[in-house]
């Protein structure tokens, strides 16, 4: 009676055990054998730029490995990137990933998605985690590019794009560049010699060399960007070379290659919740940490100072702990500008953490009373820069623009970082690659 029924019990199993295979193989050759059809957005219906479409995304940061401040750009073979987002919605998500390159402009390059990308044209995002140990919940997701499952193959600009399967428009978008060295770039920051500038602006002039590299037409072949820190609606585009000389162009123009200087940045420290550091007044907790701010002052019409700043950037910060992306918390920061009478235009505050864009969330209030512009703003532990802007209206009055010019001021002592990118359309490809990458930064003795 034992043996006969371990044989039955046996006979079930190795059934089971058969048909578990037979799952697995035809599983494995679902994902492998038939094809793979890539989510496709309609690109009319969302901006090619750095832009979060779900209010419960926050602190989206894009960076090179170990360079937490660094510009998202990376060598073609050599580097990686990563992409960092808390998701405050409860529970997990099903993200998935895609990327678009794009054209000097950043428009859509004519490219299928196999021309640019070795591997998956979309994968899911499976690096996630909850929170450990803060007041507010939240779920962190992490990606790095380029990975075992999708590769770019060829320069130029990218779009990476986070979705959800069916959504009609992404999570988030972000740009970052993949660059070739068959050009070198060398350059100063300098006060621009126009007397109307000569206080408030900051000339950037650099050289293109291209030794073994043919440049055919570089009037109409090169794009050239320059960008002020990291704010993409501080770029110079399209210039064209004042001088070619043998094997190098060079771009010294005195009007043309110049930015407003600005002001250094201000800047709070939360990565320690329990202790008052420099330019925060007072720390409470209820439900959650308040954060109060010293008082602002207006700086226009004041004398420039010069203080370490991190050009409008923010990193993620929490003493004694193991992941500060899990374990740092979120807190109410009170901000508080003072100002006699009110500015004219809305007043905002500004800089990486507003995704250099005037959003709503960090438009400010004037109270008559205190005679100061005030604003809460949601964010996670760390080391931050802002400046409060106002929104002044285009020449068209479609848009509006970010003016520090009744706030901070602009100053051509300003310490700022530049990037020069240069984009070359050859004869017979159809797409703009990027052959040059350099960061400039204004320094005394480049004055």
């Amino acid at each position: 009676m034992y043996f006969g029924c371990t044989f039955v019990l046996l006979f079930f199993l190795q059934r089971e055990y058969k048909l578990m295979q037979r799952f697995i193989l035809f599983s494995f050759f679902v994902l492998l054998v038939l094809p793979l059809k890539a989510f496709e957005f309609d690109v009319e219906k969302f901006e090619m730029t750095n832009k979060v479409y779900y209010d419960g995304i926050r602190t989206v940061r894009m960076y090179p490995t170990r360079d937490p401040m660094g510009l998202p750009i990376v060598r073609l073979g050599g580097g990686n990137l990563e992409l960092h987002f808390d998701d405050m919605y409860e529970g997990a998500a099903n993200y998935h990933y895609t990327i678009i390159h794009c054209n000097a402009d950043w428009t859509p390059s004519n490219l299928v998605k196999s021309d640019y990308i070795d591997g998956y044209q979309e994968y899911f995002m499976e690096d996630f985690d909850y929170s450990f140990n803060t007041f507010v919940p939240f779920t962190h997701y992490r990606l790095r590019l380029p990975n075992r499952d999708m590769r770019f193959t060829i320069s130029g600009n990218y779009l990476l794009v986070i979705f959800e399967k069916g959504a009609e428009y992404p999570v988030l978008t972000r740009r970052f560049m993949v660059y070739e060295s068959f050009t070198s770039v060398e350059g100063l920051v300098r006060r621009p010699t126009q007397v109307d500038r000569m206080d408030t602006h900051q000339q950037v002039h650099f050289r293109v060399n291209h030794p073994g590299y043919v440049v055919p037409d570089p009037q109409r072949d090169l794009h050239i960007t320059v960008m002020q820190n990291q704010d993409w609606r501080k770029v110079i585009t399209d210039l064209k070379p004042q001088f070619i000389s043998n094997e190098q162009l060079i771009y010294e123009q005195d009007q043309m290659n110049s930015f407003p200087g600005g002001n250094e940045f201000r800047f709070f420290d939360t990565k320690n919740l329990m202790v008052l550091t420099q330019n925060i007044r007072k720390i409470d907790i209820d439900s959650i940490f308040n954060v109060f701010l010293a008082v602002d002052p207006i700086r226009a019409r004041s004398r420039y100072v010069y203080w370490d700043d991190i050009n409008g950037m923010y990193v993620v910060r929490r003493l004694d702990v193991k992941d500060v992306h899990l374990s740092a918390d979120y807190a109410l920061v009170d901000f508080f500008l003072e100002s006699p009478t009110p500015l004219p235009g809305d007043v905002y505050i500004f800089g990486e953490l507003s995704n250099w864009e005037l959003q709503e969330e960090f438009k400010m209030t004037y109270n008559p009373e205190r005679f100061a512009y005030q604003a809460k703003a949601l964010l996670k532990q760390g080391y931050y820069n802002y400046q409060y802007v106002t929104a002044i209206p285009s020449r068209n009055g479609q848009k509006r623009h970010a003016s520090l010019d009744f706030t901070e001021g602009n100053f051509w002592e300003t310490e700022n970082g530049y990037h020069v990118m240069v984009y070359h359309r050859e004869i017979g490809i159809r797409y703009d690659r990027l052959v040059g990458y350099r960061y400039l930064q204004s320094q005394p003795s480049n004055r």
